[in-house]
């Protein structure tokens, strides 16, 4: 896992992620719209254990681009490593209770969760 710190705007108290390490070290994002989806097409709960997969969907933006490593060329690989990052905060997240899955369906909705 690629070495991450949390980082807070001076100004608006935002905040964000910093690669301290690695091909895209001192990049600074933040992420939005963050879905997890725990329905299948059919609306039917998801079972962690028994999917071989769940699709996790994110938006970001890059807050500070140190040197102008992240490029048109190589913006997939980031995207790559920050979606691990973010899998790795759900986590952490989930065993410490600091985020909680509510397991109704919300297809229908438009309630959505604030971030």
């Amino acid at each position: 896992m690629d070495n991450y710190h949390y980082v807070y705007h001076k100004e608006t108290d935002e905040q964000a992620f910093r690669l301290q390490e690695g091909k895209f070290e001192g990049v600074v994002w933040n992420y939005s719209n963050v879905k997890l989806p725990i329905h299948d097409e059919n609306g039917e709960l998801l079972s962690p254990e028994e999917v071989e997969s769940i699709p996790l969907t994110f938006e970001y933006e890059i807050l500070y681009n140190k040197n102008g490593v992240v490029t048109e060329d190589n913006h997939k690989e980031f995207e790559f490593v920050i979606g691990d990052i973010l899998m790795n905060v759900i986590e952490e997240g989930l065993e410490h209770d600091q985020i909680t899955v509510d397991p109704e369906n919300r297809n229908k909705d438009s309630e959505q969760l604030d971030s």
